[in-house]
Formats: structure tokens, C-alpha cells, sequence
């Protein structure tokens, strides 16, 4: 039996702006509802209205989860702790005396300008409407910390091996390493 175009526009709404393993299991469900009301005696145009009226409006659903997104909850908390991480940072560079270090101008640069991207993907998967852009911005946002925390990790341990205290600190940079790349296998996982 062909699928009524109002499911099939419904399903293509999903599809545009969802993960397919969502949109399977939403359709899913709408097709049980549909075959419900068809079997209740309803024709299929019926049928579909009224399987389409008890899921709702697409464009709500898609809000729900979104609203729940895995992305937006992990830049949430990365965009929380980023000042208590960050402080950690800035406070052993001091110590450590960081301006001496020989780092061009242009590395020094590139490591703001990064991080400052980060804080703006952060915002933006944090505060979206749509699954995919905080699934995009998240993801981008995760390899960004990486990098800075990979680089931060190995030119901290470069110059200061002999203070010991620096571990703990190091490894609060190493927790967020370990929580980024955790969490892009979260968010590709829905």
C-alpha cells in the first residue's frame, strides 16, 4: 500500500531536520497509528489526518528534541566548567611565566582566535533550535578544545617538569579532553 502524501510530506519534514534513527522510530510509530485508524474503519486520507493530529505538528516535535539534544546538554557543560578550566590555565601560565616562552606571535594568536571560535560554537549548540546545527557546532566546538587542551597539556609539561602540583592541574585539561571526545560519540550515537 503507498504511503499517504501526508505522512510521506510529515516524514520528510523529520528528515530534513533529524537523525535518520529519530525519524525511523517517530515514523514508525506514526505508521502504527495510522494502520490503528484504518483499521478502525477511517479511509486513508482520514486515517493519516488523524494519526498526524495525534503526533502533532512536526515542527513541535522536532523542537522537543532538539530542546533535548545530547550536544546542546554537553556545551552546556563545557560552556559552565570553561571558566573554572580556563582559570586553572591562566593561573598556571602565570606561574610558570608563559610570556617568556618562545612562541610566535602568530601561534599566540591562533590559540585565542581558536578558542574564542570555540566559546561561539559553544553559544550556538548550546542555544539553538535545531538538532543538526547543535549536533554541527558541537562537534566542531569538541575538536577545538581538543586541540587546545592537547597543546596547552604538551607545552605545560614541556618547560615545567619539575613542578610537581602541575599535574593536578593538567589533568583538569585532560578531563575536558576526555569529556569532548566522549561526547561527539554521544551525539552521533542518536
Amino acid at each position: 500500500m503507498a504511503e499517504p502524501r501526508l505522512i510521506h510530506d510529515y516524514r520528510a519534514t523529520l528528515a530534513r531536520r533529524l537523525p535518520q534513527a529519530i525519524v525511523d522510530e517517530l515514523i514508525d510509530g506514526l505508521e502504527q497509528t495510522y494502520q490503528h485508524h484504518l483499521d478502525t474503519g477511517l479511509a486513508p486520507d482520514a486515517a493519516a489526518q488523524a494519526a498526524v493530529d495525534e503526533f502533532g505538528d512536526p515542527d513541535s516535535l522536532i523542537g522537543l528534541f532538539a530542546a533535548d539534544a545530547p550536544a546542546r546538554r554537553a556545551a552546556r557543560l563545557l560552556l559552565c566548567t570553561g571558566p573554572l578550566v580556563g582559570g586553572c590555565w591562566i593561573t598556571l601560565l602565570i606561574t610558570v611565566r608563559a610570556w617568556d616562552w618562545t612562541v610566535p606571535t602568530a601561534g599566540r594568536a591562533g590559540a585565542a582566535a581558536l578558542l574564542a571560535t570555540v566559546i561561539a560554537l559553544l553559544v550556538v549548540a548550546a542555544s539553538t533550535g535545531s538538532y543538526r546545527r547543535a549536533q554541527q557546532a558541537a562537534t566542531i566546538a569538541c575538536l577545538g578544545l581538543i586541540t587546545l587542551d592537547a597543546t596547552l597539556t604538551a607545552a605545560m609539561l614541556l618547560p615545567t617538569a619539575a613542578h610537581g602540583w602541575l599535574m593536578a592541574l593538567v589533568t583538569a585539561g585532560c578531563m575536558r579532553i576526555t569529556f569532548a571526545a566522549r561526547t561527539l560519540r554521544r551525539v552521533y550515537a542518536h
